[in-house]
């Protein structure tokens, strides 16, 4: 933990009045001066600007700016000629998503001088004498006095809401930067959970990963948590029922059903955990409420057991089960969704084994085949993802993930009839369709949809879809698969690989905003096939991507998005890529260093040339041999590259001049959490470690480079924020202790404040 020194000082009723007003977006904060179309900003020059917040610090002669999209304005003014200092924000970024989940959040950022010409130096301790956020007064660092923080409240139900920073320098210069936070939860995966809360027009949605459950409005699309788990596995909801008469939601967790209040949110458990007696409740994954003998029908996907809880005792009684004999039929393989039929008296359950959607006779447990491949017409369902009885038409209405549809079942033929998917129905499609309500009053289905994380309403009469809810952070090209990331500080902004599209992606800091930079037919060459890892080379405009499927070694013009192969087989001499993967550039030497998975080496490549030299692997270089290197980060002042090996789970130092490996951490070397699946790699050498995105431990782990001692930065016990779920690569930004990484299961660029392990969505 830094030592911080806090200045309590209070600020003067004159300096509330002169820095009045307010709005627009933020800072990114980074090491260059660079500015933004988005924002306005003045100090003691009136060239100055400041790329992501609207600020404005300024002498006597000062000028003011505005911008079409910044909305802030303030006044400030000072008998000196000095540079003012002027403050910017770093974490959260502008416009970003804590997901739902803080009533309280870190706001750090630095303290810049900017002279007449409109340069840009860290401020001494004696140039800010005040600053506060939302009136929360920040501390400084004692050993980098430009840095400042400020634990700020934040009120989710509000969604959204403003952080204003205002400050006063020694000269008298006083001004301020505002900018927005979002606090809506993002669904990752609804485990084909919803139901809708019609009395209180909303729809409600759990997600396994986060493991939340969710209300979302109707009406506005706003978000907010109505209980949330531990995130120690404890709240992974299966499955989902309303139980209106008694102001709760009945869940099925893997071992036990629970109530959760809807006004509190507050859980109660019904059945499991030692309340009620009979066959033991495993991996739940479907429930229906049947109210009229007080009790819920679940699913033992464990043991393909359709078991009746009583909501009164907590006793479970078999209801199906072909394994012990309890009714007659097609034995169960794989069954998953339930729905009830009661004009029937029966349970509809969706098996995926069998590919079928099965009646079961609540009296005698008698399974039958109502809707398969050779029973009903239409095209088969693959993976019943959702169940809604639509008993008004006579139907039963299916999501299937796999096919991306709606899906009508008759209830009497078992004909199949598709309601909305890519050939019926226009809007919006879907990208993973996991959970159904019906809202029979509106004639539509509400479908939380995965893949875009968005709330769809679908017209039942015509199949349209129209969103409802999203959460997106930006605006622009969806992130698809991130793969790897780069930090571009001189334009605020960040560089992704995206081998779903195919391309190159350009995410702008004060915006969240994605714009396509090479590939998906932008720019001319070689079209990418699978590509792997980037590197920034921004004195010549252009960045350098190692390709897998086409064991190349590109070039990509950052203007143009041109595409030009500058190694591969029949492109320069030496051994042949196989599947190249971790990228560095060593400027010094004119020379990329590549990690090649399969071949098990490290490799330099001449820029000018593409001739490929073996620098470590494959005999040469003394030490533990590779077994699975994946990235690397180039430690220019120890002469060496630090690998990551995912197989060996260990981060190994290569001395460039001899090959020689020596590892740094790994299971028996250093302390901490062993490495799971480390697959993304920075090097912070100013605080001598090296950041580890750990995909398996879902976190980011800061090893020490002397003893190889690992510490977790951030996970989902570390830090507020989303959870990290699925991590592909990650991008130190130094000068503002903050790391962007990338999650291809949230989908989304998320920022992280360094010292906390604080996250937030700054792109989705």
């Amino acid at each position: 933990m830094l030592q911080r020194l806090l200045i309590p000082l209070l600020l003067t009723s004159s300096l509330l009045t002169a820095c009045g007003g307010g709005g627009g977006g933020g800072n990114d904060g980074g090491s260059s001066s660079s500015s933004s179309s988005s924002s306005s900003s003045s100090s003691s020059s009136s060239s100055s600007s400041s790329s992501s917040s609207s600020s404005t610090s300024s002498s006597s002669s000062s000028s003011s700016s505005s911008s079409s999209s910044s909305s802030s304005s303030s006044s400030s003014s000072s008998s000196s000629g000095a540079p003012a200092a002027v403050a910017k924000v770093s974490y959260p970024t502008p416009n970003a998503n804590l997901a739902g989940s803080v009533t309280t959040t870190t706001v750090t950022g630095i303290m810049v001088k900017v002279d007449a010409l409109g340069n840009e130096a860290p401020a001494s301790a004696e140039d800010t004498s005040r600053l506060s956020v939302n009136d929360v007064f920040a501390t400084f660092d004692l050993d980098e006095p430009h840095r400042w923080r400020a634990e700020v409240p934040v009120n989710p139900q509000l969604g959204s809401q403003e952080l204003k920073v205002v400050w006063e320098d020694a000269s008298g210069n006083s001004g301020q930067i505002s900018q927005m936070v979002n606090d809506q939860p993002v669904l990752q995966n609804t485990g084909g959970s919803a139901v809708l809360d019609s009395a209180n027009n909303r729809l409600l949605v759990s997600d396994t990963l986060q493991e939340t459950l969710v209300a979302i409005d109707l009406t506005s699309g706003k978000r907010t948590i109505l209980s949330r788990g531990q995130t120690d596995g404890s709240f992974l909801v299966g499955a989902l029922a309303l139980d209106s008469a008694n102001n709760r939601a009945l869940v099925t967790t893997f071992q036990v059903v629970e109530a959760v209040d809807l006004t509190t949110g507050e859980r109660t458990t019904v059945s499991g955990r030692n309340i009620g007696a009979g066959i033991e409740l495993q991996g739940l994954t479907g429930l229906a409420l049947d109210s009229a003998n007080n009790r819920v029908l679940v699913v033992n996907s464990v043991m393909d057991i359709l078991i009746a809880v009583n909501l009164s005792t907590g006793d479970r009684t078999v209801i199906s089960d072909a394994g012990n004999l309890t009714g007659d039929g097609p034995a169960f393989d794989e069954i998953q969704r339930v729905v009830l039929d009661s004009t029937n008296n029966r349970a509809l359950v969706f098996d995926s084994g069998l590919q079928a959607l099965v009646a079961v006779d609540l009296d005698t447990g008698d399974r039958s085949i109502l809707s398969d491949s050779d029973t009903g017409t239409g095209g088969s369902l693959k993976y019943a993802s959702a169940l809604a009885l639509d008993s008004g038409n006579n139907r039963v209405l299916v999501t299937d993930f796999f096919l991306n549809t709606v899906v009508a079942v008759d209830l009497d033929t078992g004909d199949r009839t598709q309601v909305s998917g890519d050939s019926t129905g226009s809007g919006t499609s879907f990208g993973g369709p996991l959970a159904l309500a019906l809202d029979s009053a509106n004639n539509r289905a509400l479908v939380p949809d995965y893949g875009p994380d968005r709330l769809l309403s679908v017209d039942l009469a015509t199949g349209s879809r129209s969103i409802l809810s999203d959460a997106e952070t930006g605006t622009g090209t969806d992130i698809g698969y991130p793969k790897s990331i780069e930090l571009d500080s001189a334009n605020n902004r960040v560089l992704i690989l995206d081998p779903n599209l195919d391309a190159l992606l350009a995410v702008d800091l004060d915006t969240g905003d994605r714009t396509i930079v090479s590939g998906n037919f932008i720019g001319t060459g070689s079209d990418f096939n699978l590509p792997e890892d980037i590197a920034l080379d921004l004195s010549n405009r252009r960045v350098w991507v190692t390709d897998s499927n086409l064991d190349a070694l590109i070039a990509v013009d950052l203007d143009t998005g041109n595409r030009t192969i500058v190694s591969t087989d029949g492109v320069g001499t030496g051994t042949n890529f196989n599947t190249p993967f971790g990228l560095a550039l060593d400027k010094a030497n004119n020379r990329a260093l590549v990690i090649d998975w399969t071949l098990d080496v490290l490799m330099a490549v001449d820029l000018q040339t593409g001739n490929r030299t073996i620098l470590s692997g494959m005999g040469t270089g003394t030490g533990t041999s590779f077994q699975g290197p994946r990235r690397l980060a180039l430690d220019s002042a120890n002469n060496r590259a630090l690998v990551i090996d995912q197989v060996l789970g260990a981060l190994v130092a290569v001395d460039l001049d001899t090959g020689d490996r020596t590892i740094i951490s790994d299971g028996g070397t250093g302390s901490g959490l062993a490495f799971d699946a480390p697959i993304g790699i920075a090097l912070d050498s100013a605080n001598n470690r090296a950041l580890i995105a750990d995909r398996g431990l879902d976190a980011l782990v800061a090893v020490d480079l002397t003893n190889g001692d690992r510490t977790i930065v951030s996970d989902r016990t570390i830090g507020t924020g989303v959870a990290l779920d699925y991590l592909n690569d990650l991008a130190l930004d130094k000068a503002n202790s903050r790391a962007f990484v990338i999650d291809a299961s949230v989908k989304a660029l998320i920022v992280v404040e360094l010292e906390t392990g604080e996250r937030a969505i700054s792109a989705r």
